[in-house]
């Protein structure tokens, strides 16, 4: 790296977003599915099948504590439920099914698994059968189960249209490939919160279209192309004017913050269609033309990555999210969940040997930080082993949108060292 690499303003290292890329392809049923038992390890579900177990698409197979539920996304036969490792990371209990002929449930009896009588169910117990955890009953900041009733009531509700990730289209394209669907869905969330104000997120490229066709049913918001310009923190404070403290869910200022897919399969919900597939969007470099495919729920990322004959060779990194804030994969086994909207590869040519992590004081990590931490002197805490001292410059408050260690021209793991500092100094 040159010295003109490390004096470049850190907006010049940010990843451009994608160029418009036409059209959802609908993945097949897979052979198999792993289906995750958690959500992004905050919620654990108590499964209801076991190994040899014949099961229909749309049944029930988990139960959380709070009465959500997940489905199985195929008929088929449950072969084994084992642990496996997450796409965040944590060692979770997955059921694995293999691709049978059963008919899906379908009508009443998709509620009657859960529990709910038909005739009396509410729209919230339609999500919850739907297997679709609403903003309403999952305040969290972590998306975890509590007890919402000390919470305000919801005055706004931002929907996102556009991905904060630069590698990814898939909000943008559900925009563009169920517009009709989506009408109806903002004309349904407004029946569910009258009171609310309801706001759209687009890109800039779909700004003038997007006012046209939403008129009336959301306050449509361009976000600029760049990467901070999305950072969902800084969008939904100066879109709502209401401050929520980072470590805090926006459910506590009276905000709710949705996808316009989750909007969807909300919409879906209520129409009595459950949540087992998944938008998410494909890259890898210059040489490849990234595409946006639907899947099952539960399906190997491995096997989402051949359908696009893309070949993952030794030292390639495959990255569940983008290349800000996503994780790499440990194992291509790894089953995409509901919360997965992108799978980016890095090829081992384009990764940079750590030779030296050793700070060099150019301050630009404290420069891009979107929350304005002082984040080289929390690393150096954390490097040094002073965890209590990194508390004071509070760690917590990181949002994780990574462009500290995207711009740092030593390569130092700076989020992770943010998180350690978040986790362990207390």
């Amino acid at each position: 790296m040159s010295v003109l690499d490390i004096l470049k303003p850190p907006a010049a290292r940010v990843p451009a977003p994608l160029g418009h890329v036409p059209g959802i392809v609908d993945l097949p049923i897979p052979d198999r599915v792993l289906i995750s038992l958690e959500y992004r390890g905050q919620i654990l579900f108590r499964p209801l099948v076991q190994a040899g177990d014949e099961v229909a698409r749309y049944q029930v197979i988990g139960r959380s504590e709070r009465d959500n539920f997940i489905h199985a996304s195929i008929s088929g036969k449950v072969v084994e439920l084992k642990s496996l490792w997450s796409a965040r990371g944590f060692h979770i209990p997955v059921v694995v099914i293999e691709k049978g002929d059963a008919p899906p449930l379908e009508g009443d009896e998709l509620l009657r698994q859960c529990d709910i009588d038909p005739q009396s169910a509410t729209r919230m117990d339609l999500l919850r059968a739907g297997g679709v955890i609403s903003p309403w009953t999952l305040p969290g900041p972590n998306d975890s189960e509590v007890d919402v009733e000390g919470y305000p009531e919801i005055t706004q509700v931002v929907i996102k249209g556009v991905n904060q990730e630069p590698t990814i289209s898939s909000l943008s394209l559900q925009l563009r490939t169920h517009t009709g669907e989506m009408q109806e869905a903002l004309r349904r969330l407004a029946e569910i919160v009258p009171q609310a104000r309801i706001l759209l997120t687009v890109s800039e490229t779909d700004a003038q279209w997007a006012g046209e066709t939403f008129a009336g049913l959301a306050e449509v918001t361009p976000l600029p192309n760049d990467f901070r310009g999305r950072v969902e923190r800084k969008v939904v404070r100066r879109l709502t004017g209401i401050k929520v403290p980072n470590t805090a869910s926006f459910r506590t200022g009276g905000v709710a913050v949705v996808s316009s897919e989750r909007l969807l399969d909300m919409y879906d919900a209520l129409e009595g269609r459950p949540f087992i597939r998944k938008s998410v969007t494909i890259s890898a470099g210059n040489e490849f033309t990234p595409v946006t495919v639907r899947a099952f729920v539960g399906t190997p990322i491995g096997e989402l990555l051949a359908s696009q004959n893309l070949v993952v060779e030794e030292g390639d990194r495959v990255i569940m999210g983008g290349p800000m804030t996503g994780f790499t994969q440990f194992t291509l086994d790894t089953p995409l969940s509901k919360f997965q909207s992108g799978i980016h590869v890095i090829r081992a040519r384009d990764i940079v040997a750590d030779v030296n992590l050793n700070c060099v004081n150019c301050g630009r990590c404290t420069q891009t930080c979107s929350v304005n931490l002082q984040v080289h002197l929390i690393a150096r805490c954390v490097e040094f082993d002073q965890l209590a001292d990194a508390q004071n410059y509070h760690p917590e408050a990181c949002i994780g949108c990574g462009l500290c260690a995207y711009v740092c021209p030593a390569h130092r793991p700076l989020v992770q060292m943010i998180t350690m500092a978040s986790q362990y100094g207390g």
